[in-house]
């Protein structure tokens, strides 16, 4: 009995420490599931948790077996910690789904690879910079979200007509007087048809410009189909 008293007891520093880490990696994962995202609350705590059980799991194994100085085991536990954070990488990675037009979960991702480091940081015992790294990380992701930050905005524009392929340096100049960019265009034509086909990438940061030009294009009878992603 009193074996068990003292295995306890010398392990509460270890339990106290997975809890830091389901309580930190849970705060983190309802700011995530809250806005829709699939790595959400129970996500980031089992991160949190595994990341923190393996450097506590580490540093019980190397007090275990390096009992004094003269042993010749030596662990160490940044090691452990590097192999924490490579293979969370992997998991992030899966969260990243990337098309031709545009890139998500980016967030998602930073978010799961530093709810490791949360992770990893409570298993050290550093509890105060585990809190103050939770809390950077909460205003990151949930204070930053309202600040008024303007960005480029891309979209994909496609144009299809019959006839003089001189119109598209009409549609070039109605871009142009709108202010919005385009990065890249290609166009192709069928010589026995007449038929047409225009597709930018265009740039742009007003959207009500931006529309202004795509509904002068869409009222304009010459051109067969109008459509942008």
């Amino acid at each position: 009995m009193t074996f068990f008293i003292d295995q306890i007891d010398a392990n509460a520093i270890f339990v106290i420490r997975l809890l830091v880490a389901l309580l930190l990696g849970g705060l983190v994962g309802l700011e995530r599931q809250t806005r829709g995202r699939p790595a959400g609350m129970r996500t980031n705590i089992l991160v949190c948790l595994g990341s923190a059980a393996v450097i506590v799991a580490f540093q019980k194994l190397s007090m275990e077996m390096s009992s004094g100085a003269e042993s010749a085991i030596r662990m160490d536990p940044a090691r452990a910690a590097a192999g924490v954070i490579t293979g969370i990488g992997f998991l992030g990675a899966g969260t990243i789904v990337k098309s031709k037009s545009f890139v998500r979960g980016l967030t998602t991702a930073a978010s799961i690879w530093v709810v490791s480091a949360v992770g990893v940081t409570v298993g050290l015992g550093e509890y105060v910079i585990a809190f103050v790294l939770t809390l950077l990380v909460l205003i990151s992701l949930f204070v930053l979200h309202f600040v008024p930050v303007r960005a480029d905005h891309y979209s994909t524009l496609y144009l299809d007509w019959h006839g003089d392929p001189k119109l598209l340096d009409e549609v070039v100049a109605q871009l142009d007087d709108h202010k919005v960019r385009h990065n890249q265009r290609s166009m192709n034509r069928q010589p026995n048809t007449g038929k047409c086909r225009a597709v930018f990438n265009i740039r742009y940061r007003d959207r009500d410009k931006v529309d202004t030009a795509f509904n002068r294009l869409l009222s304009d009878t010459r051109f067969d189909e109008v459509a942008w992603s």
